[in-house]
């Protein structure tokens, strides 16, 4: 009998051809480049070639099996930018809008550029899909001063829940009034 996955719920942050493109040429340069040392250091150490023997056989080969590391960080990396560009233009087309409601704010660990974080559990619901609820750690500056109760707009695509967050709106300035 098949096991069927359950659709999980997913925080996209859209990325844009500019960026995607960037990706791609640097995990193109990363893959090819050390693509071919991994392959000139493979056959330095297999054949020897410039009098390699003993210690600097083992070298030459290190060296291989670390030029294969980077060249497929260099995969991973054009794979998952062309992935997550691929979510982005399929949500653009085929999401719907929503709305997220914060049921929870919590503190979360900074990322590593040191920006502050918060966990927020939402319900996330609209047309065309049932409601469910997702649970992410965000930038503060991405969310604002974001509570419990505040209604963020949101994007979701109903067959995949691909979902991302629309910037809250801004509190008015004090004294201009709307």
């Amino acid at each position: 009998m098949p096991a069927f996955r359950t659709r999980e719920p997913v925080l996209l942050d859209p990325q844009g051809p500019v960026i995607t493109m960037i990706a791609c040429v640097v995990g193109g340069i990363l893959m090819l480049g050390a693509g071919a040392a991994a392959v000139f250091c493979a056959v330095l150490a297999a054949t020897g070639i410039g009098g390699t023997r003993g210690g600097w056989t083992w070298a030459a080969a290190g060296l291989a099996l670390f030029s294969a590391f980077v060249a497929s960080v260099g995969l991973s990396t054009v794979v998952s930018a062309r992935a997550e560009r691929r979510a982005t233009i399929r949500l653009a087309a085929h999401g719907v809008e929503a709305t997220a409601l914060v049921l929870a704010v919590s503190s979360a660990p900074p990322t590593n550029d040191h920006h502050f974080q918060v966990r927020l559990l939402m319900r996330i619901s609209g047309p065309g899909f049932a409601s469910f609820e997702s649970s992410n750690e965000l930038p503060r500056y991405r969310v604002g001063s974001v509570a419990q109760g505040t209604v963020l707009p949101a994007r979701v695509d109903p067959s995949t829940l691909v979902f991302t967050l629309e910037r809250p709106p801004a509190p008015d300035a004090a004294g201009t009034g709307s």
